[in-house]
């Protein structure tokens, strides 16, 4: 499924594809970008969590968890200085 998801540091809009996967036994998804790189990430006790070691920054983490909910753009976090 493709997803848009705000950039919490400038408010610019990413889209990423989002593929439920399993990774060691446990479920989530792959999140990968347009040029193809992508990391995993999981929910794990109410937060969602990069689950194979890359560095991924925790308000981007949510935007793409809240996304994969179905909240809207407005719902995101946005820390961009107008």
């Amino acid at each position: 499924m493709q997803i848009e998801v705000k950039d919490p540091a400038t408010g610019a809009l990413f889209s990423f594809e989002a593929k439920p996967e399993q990774l060691k036994g446990e479920h989530g998804f792959r999140i990968r970008h347009m040029n193809g790189s992508g990391f995993f990430i999981a929910h794990r006790s109410g937060t969602w969590r990069s689950a194979d070691d890359h560095h991924v920054d925790p308000d981007l983490l949510a935007n793409i968890g809240l996304a994969l909910e179905g909240a809207s753009l407005s719902e995101q976090i946005t820390h961009a200085v107008k």
